[in-house]
């Protein structure tokens, strides 16, 4: 799980001190990716903006419940998201481009039916986001542990497939065509993980493992805790192509333009304006401490 960087905690300790210059500072640095995301998925403009913008009042108005802890930049990403999906409820928000071409099978259905005789009171629905809450946290725990292990392994192979399965909800036929795979390997490799995910599950929590995690909810946790993002320096390491390990970089590469994360895409189109804003920054100094070399009129 993505854990907050010390510039952010200094931040954010700044504006709970009513520093508005670390406010500024806050804003400045996650701006653009921000709007790089909502722009991909909204087709409007000014509405990308407007959004944007109610993400980080939302974010100042819970931050007495922020905890440090977590990844600002997951934090703030999920509010945006939450956002998104309130604003064009009901349409599909794809969390990668290979969504785009592989979409799901239009028979399949996560969706969850559940009969009830008697209209739900309010502590039914207390106890039923407790039990969810139970098992997203569970489920956050294994596939923290299960990434963690393929990513420490280099077994690139396997993260890609589940990352496929579980993050970007392709199928098992389409993943073997991506990979070039036979289906077989694909849905053998699913059925290891899954297993592996309920042997995790069995020491975090009993309740949680009782059933094989919905793909629904596989994805929504995923998708919460980021466990494949690179991380911004890695992402910027890469487009510079400094990213030594070549395993890495393919992996990294897959992720970014094969997979398509919609998150990562967003910190590739700011980092590359910032680098752009840089670049002319630097060269307009140069042009400022060298203009004592042209005299007026000379050519």
């Amino acid at each position: 799980m993505a854990q907050i960087t010390e510039a952010d905690k200094y931040l954010i300790d700044q504006i709970r001190r009513g520093n508005a210059d670390g406010w500024s500072q806050l804003v400045a640095r996650y701006q653009g990716r921000l709007l790089a995301f909502a722009r991909g998925q909204l087709t409007r403009k000014a509405e990308a903006e407007d959004l944007v913008q109610d993400t980080f009042v939302m974010f100042l108005q819970s931050l007495a419940s922020f905890k440090d802890e977590y990844s600002l930049e997951t934090y703030l990403f999920t509010i945006l998201r939450r956002k998104i999906i309130d604003l064009y409820r009901g349409r599909q928000l794809r969390n990668c481009f290979l969504n785009d071409v592989y979409s799901p099978d239009p028979d399949s259905s996560n969706a969850q039916v559940e009969v009830r005789s008697d209209e739900p009171t309010a502590s039914w629905y207390v106890r039923r986001d407790e039990q969810a809450d139970r098992a997203k946290a569970a489920l956050a725990g294994a596939l923290g542990e299960l990434v963690g292990r393929l990513k420490e392994n280099q077994n690139f192979r396997d993260l890609k497939i589940i990352e496929m399965l579980f993050y970007g909800q392709i199928r098992n036929k389409m993943a073997a065509s991506i990979t070039g795979m036979d289906e077989k390997q694909i849905a053998l490799i699913k059925h290891r993980m899954i297993k592996d995910l309920r042997e995790k599950l069995s020491r975090l929590s009993t309740e949680a493992a009782s059933s094989e995690p919905p793909d629904s909810l596989l994805t929504q946790v995923w998708e919460e805790q980021r466990f494949t993002c690179p991380k911004r320096s890695t992402i910027g390491r890469f487009l510079l192509g400094t990213l030594d390990e070549q395993p890495w970089h393919e992996y990294v590469d897959f992720h970014v333009n094969k997979l398509g994360c919609r998150f990562c895409h967003a910190n590739v189109e700011d980092l590359q304006k910032a680098s752009e804003a840089e670049q002319k920054k630097v060269q307009q100094k140069i042009f400022e401490s060298t203009i004592g070399f042209f005299r007026p009129g000379a050519s």
